[in-house]
């Protein structure tokens, strides 16, 4: 910075003294102005800039005052003193320097040039700062220019959106050709496009502008990865592509944080690894890093680290870096080859460092990817996992997974072990039947259905073939969009899972495969869904308000297909009118409005439900919701802050509308019921009691578990009666055979396999006697034993003559 030559204000009584000081100045390049005394110091002092004071005089009161005005305290002050004590109470007073007198030349000159010098510095930092003050305020303005402008242009952008999709949406709903319908099916895929791109870049555009705010609320952790993984296991599917995800057992169900924003962080991931992932696997794995306290009582801090790993194309690794740039690609090549506009990352990266984490990713070209983050959530300090627990139910069965995806057969193991089950895996059909053939016994298998070298359903049915095994229940593992149950895949006791696998859902079939039980006379099936149109349920009167015509058309147009006759107005201002002539128990209020916006309505309509008296038709709830391109979350604050009861966000879609409907008319008036179920006829509830038998003595078979095998399908019946009386008549004359060496060990395997089997199929005596036989096996005592099994032997005569008695066991004995 360029500095002008300093000026120095010299103030004394010596003329004298003062000369012997001009050389001095002149080396330093100073201008020098003499003040005689300390009024003329004054004087000059307000009307000539010095850069430095030199002092010769009794300085105390004019250093005081130069000191304490803001126009001069800031100029170094020099004074000149022989005394000590003097010297003291200048710098008291704020002198820079004191020089004794006499003086030397050479130190006085090094003096002043280090109080010019620190002037000078002071200055420049003085000005600096003035430029960056003025550059920040002038950076704020951009900002919340930028950030109307944002807004603005989110309601401009929207609102044309909002009439495209919604028109299309009607349209597909009525008749079409098959033409028609695939054009339609184009533009409504194509301004879903639009409409993704559009919300990434007001996203990163929120991000920039510093408006982006996070909405921490309680929820189920496992829950959202589960609808995460549902959103996008369609698109997974297509590729034949497995997703696979495990949660860390420690990890708490309920955590706090903001869903939203991490479930977007989730599906960019994922979206990104099913694009560049044309065949293998997608695993998603959360992890527990570690905990700390909270500042908020009663809460623990919970450090996740979130994985996605996929076996796709790969990145080299010197595109890394740029991979979470904004409008960025790691390939040319691969932007034009996969689409995207290169902020999907971006955003998610500045969203994972808003929740307190960072982001990075791992990757070799040709290997795969692994896309990486932390979060910080929290949880309640004595909060517990849910299903990851042992089940009580479920302990010690032994459970059989066939998969040939080694990390989702391990995934399975895993999360059967937690359940306190002792798991067993194969990774293809002859390891399978390997360890059938080797004698251990099996309460259950898990097998995919699309194995490699033979089919899930090939399997079941050569395992049911094998001895010990031919009521082995089985829970296959089905591609989206396949039925893989008994009726559907003609395997006896079978049961189906849809992939993605997700714990809840696994631990349900696996409970159904072994302890479902289906009841003589079925409770009453739940009535088909209301042909009520929705107003006939909720017979709302409605008011539309939104001054654009097309907004309004749409809206008019998408309630009255919920078999209303809305009332419409322009702004804000009519909308009360209309309310003034009579009353409205829902209002979709338009945001931005002229006139009289919809903030102003809403308050308006809250101020006057406050003086029922003077207002009677606001004496009633009237709900309001908004309808608005905005998109901002302080957007939805201030709806909420002005009174109304709901935002929906443009393009309205016909589901938003009826979901909002179904969500808040219950609140103001109860559903219209549909007719009652008819009781059940007295004759039926006696036959219900006499079913179920009043002795201890039960039949040999019990019919309703065994038509719950069979489907009620009489040739699927008489297959398992072939195949039970095969494979028990040989495991009779096993057990037989090892009571004659003493092999408890056989006896207690065998018994249980077939205890198993006669329970699944409903032969509950033969099952019992098979219990104690079995426990006798187990203990390696086997005395008694003999009485058992003549007493097996008996109850499968038993059986035996029951079935002869009923050949038809698909009819109720």
């Amino acid at each position: 910075m360029n500095h002008s030559a300093p000026q120095i204000l010299l103030v004394g009584n010596d003329p004298k003294f003062l000369g012997m000081l001009s050389p001095i100045l002149q080396q330093e390049n100073a201008t020098p102005c003499f003040a005689n005394g300390v009024t003329e110091g004054r004087r000059l002092l307000h009307d000539w800039p010095a850069d430095l004071i030199l002092l010769d005089i009794d300085y105390g009161e004019f250093l005081h005052e130069i000191k304490t005005d803001p126009l001069t305290q800031q100029i170094p002050v020099i004074v000149f003193t022989g005394d000590h004590d003097s010297k003291l109470r200048a710098f008291e007073l704020g002198a820079s320097d004191c020089v004794g007198k006499p003086f030397d030349a050479a130190e006085l000159r090094a003096r002043i040039h280090a109080a010019l010098l620190i002037k000078r510095q002071v200055d420049d930092f003085t000005v600096k700062e003035r430029e960056l003050n003025e550059a920040r305020l002038a950076a704020e303005s951009g900002a919340r220019a930028k950030s109307d402008f944002l807004a603005a242009m989110s309601h401009e952008i929207r609102t044309p959106m909002n009439g495209v999709i919604a028109m299309v949406g009607l349209l597909m709903e009525s008749p079409l050709t098959p033409e028609q319908r695939g054009y339609l099916e184009t533009i409504h895929s194509s301004s879903e496009s639009l409409l993704t791109i559009i919300n990434d870049i007001l996203d990163f555009s929120k991000i920039e502008a510093g408006k982006m705010e996070l909405d921490s609320r309680p929820f189920d952790l496992r829950a959202r990865l589960e609808e995460t993984l549902d959103l996008l296991a369609a698109k997974a599917s297509e590729t034949k592509l497995d997703l696979i995800c495990q949660v860390d057992p420690a990890v708490p169900t309920i955590v706090e944080g903001d869903s939203l924003r991490l479930r977007q962080v989730l599906v960019n991931l994922l979206s990104n690894a099913i694009k560049f992932t044309e065949k293998g696997e997608i695993f998603v794995q959360i992890k527990l890093l570690s905990t700390s306290p909270s500042e908020i009582p009663g809460r623990t801090q919970l450090h996740l680290h979130f994985s996605v790993r996929d076996s796709g194309i790969g990145i080299k690794p010197e595109k890394l870096a740029k991979l979470f740039r904004p409008f960025m690609q790691a390939e040319k090549s691969t932007a034009r080859h996969y689409g995207g506009t290169g902020l999907g990352l971006a955003i998610s990266k500045r969203l994972v460092e808003m929740m307190g984490g960072k982001m990075w990713a791992e990757s070799e070209l040709g290997n795969g990817s692994t896309f990486q983050f932390t979060s910080t959530l929290l949880a309640e300090s004595n909060a517990v996992p849910g299903i990851a627990q042992r089940q009580p139910k479920l302990a010690d069965l032994r459970i059989l997974i066939v998969e040939d995806n080694e990390t989702l057969n391990q995934v399975l193991a895993n999360q059967a072990s937690q359940w306190g089950m002792i798991s067993h895996s194969a990774v293809n059909p002859a390891q399978a039947m390997d360890k059938i053939r080797g004698g251990e016994p099996f309460d259950l298998a898990v097998v995919d259905l699309h194995l490699a070298g033979m089919d899930g359903i090939s399997l079941a049915g050569e395992i049911h073939k094998l001895p010990g095994a031919a009521a082995l229940p089985v829970v296959f593992l089905a591609p989206l969009g396949t039925r893989a149950e008994g009726s559907d895949t003609g395997i006896a006791f079978a049961h189906g899972i849809t992939k993605p696998v997700k714990p809840t859902l696994f631990l349900a079939a696996i409970e159904r495969a072994l302890f479902s039980k289906k009841k003589i006379v079925e409770a009453p099936a739940p009535p088909p869904p209301s042909s009520q149109s929705v107003a006939e349920r909720f017979p709302l009167k409605i008011l539309l308000v939104d001054d654009n015509s097309i907004n309004q058309k749409v809206a008019a147009r998408i309630v009255q297909q919920l078999g209303y006759k809305p009332d419409t107005a322009v702004n804000g201002r009519l909308a009360l009118e209309a309310l003034d002539q009579q009353h409205y128990d829902l209002v979709f209020m338009d945001v931005m409005m002229p006139e009289m916006d919809g903030l102003e309505a809403t308050r308006n309509i809250r101020e006057r439900q406050k003086d029922g008296a003077a207002h009677p038709n606001y004496q009633k709830r009237i709900l309001v919701i908004a309808m608005t391109a905005h998109a901002m979350q302080t957007d939805r604050d201030r709806c909420l802050a002005s009174g109304m009861d709901d935002y929906l966000a443009k393009p309205i879609r016909p589901a938003d509308v009826r979901g909002a409907i179904e969500k808040w008319a219950p609140q103001i008036m109860p559903a219209q019921a549909a007719p009652a179920a008819a009781a059940l006829p007295p004759e039926l509830v006696a036959a219900v009691a006499q079913a179920v038998p009043a002795s201890p003595e039960e039949p040999a078979v019990d019919v309703s578990r065994f038509n719950d095998m069979s489907g009620g399908d009489p040739a699927m019946a008489r297959e398992l009666i072939e195949m039970f009386d095969k494979q028990t008549s040989q495991q009779l004359k096993q057990i037989e055979d090892a009571l004659r060496t003493k092999d408890a060990s056989t006896v207690g395997h065998v018994a249980h396999s077939c205890k198993g089997a006669s329970a699944t199929l409903g032969m509950k005596r033969l099952a019992a006697v098979m219990l104690k036989l079995e426990k006798l096996g187990k203990s390696g005592a086997l005395d008694g034993a003999e009485q058992f099994q003549q007493e097996a032997q008996h109850e499968f005569k038993e059986v035996q003559k029951f079935i002869s008695a009923n050949p038809n066991l698909t009819m109720p004995a």
